[in-house]
């Protein structure tokens, strides 16, 4: 499987090939903050599998864990797109909005449900975890 996304303006694209390691939406306050809405979905990938073309601006702040977070924006547009994090080096994680086409997303775990607003609707059926997985 190959999909392609990018940013709002287009000023920063990427082409991810072959399957998500995993598909995740998480309900943290960071998450909520930074896609403005209930929640961010994310499908975490491989470094090699992801192709960036274009020029990011990135926020680093401390996780639950304590390691660090590194978040990307396009600087132009400020669409989020990537967060990469400190224990796991080699994965980058991909705002699910910013593909071409993202009917293939089915999240596989929903993460910090205890911070879940009430009107952030979330499939009964999903995975639930209160914290980080």
């Amino acid at each position: 499987m190959q999909q392609k996304g990018q940013c709002h303006c287009g000023q920063v694209t990427f082409t991810v090939t072959g399957e998500p390691l995993r598909m995740a939406s998480c309900h943290c306050g960071a998450c909520r903050r930074l896609s403005g809405t209930g929640h961010m979905s994310q499908a975490f990938y491989k470094k090699d599998q992801v192709d960036i073309r274009g020029e990011t601006k990135t926020y680093r702040s401390a996780a639950d864990s304590g390691e660090m977070r590194t978040r990307h924006f396009c600087p132009n547009c400020g669409s989020r797109l990537f967060a990469e994090h400190d224990k796991r080096p080699d994965t980058v994680g991909i705002a699910v909005g910013t593909f071409d086409n993202s009917d293939w997303f089915k999240p596989q775990v929903a993460l910090y449900t205890a911070e879940r607003p009430a009107w952030d609707y979330m499939d009964p059926d999903l995975k639930k975890a209160d914290h980080m997985t």
